[in-house]
């Protein structure tokens, strides 16, 4: 028996002496949502999201896009990532 095979059984014999096992953690539900129109998804930092400018939302949705007029514009992960992709060749992004 190597040393990763006793350390997995003393791993698992503790567990067991412990009564720990193997819980289902809960589904997180957020708190901001996405500010894209349209989108129902959450915008909480803990699950991906991000908060970026209204002129750089603006530049990838257009105007009639984004749900909220303040200063800083709230993404959820899969909106962000397009955002991203839109504005990737953009050389104004980068300075």
């Amino acid at each position: 028996m190597g040393f990763k095979a006793k350390a997995r059984k003393k791993r698992d014999a503790a567990a067991a002496k412990a009564g720990t096992d193997n819980k289902i953690k809960e589904e997180y539900v957020g708190e901001t949502k996405c500010d894209v129109a349209g989108c129902s998804n959450w915008a909480d930092k803990k699950i991906g999201g991000r908060r970026k400018a209204y002129e750089w939302a603006v530049d990838v949705w257009g105007d009639n896009g984004i749900s909220n007029d303040s200063r800083r514009v709230t993404l959820c992960k899969t909106h962000y990532k397009v955002g991203k992709k839109h504005k990737k060749d953009d050389p104004d992004a980068w300075s």
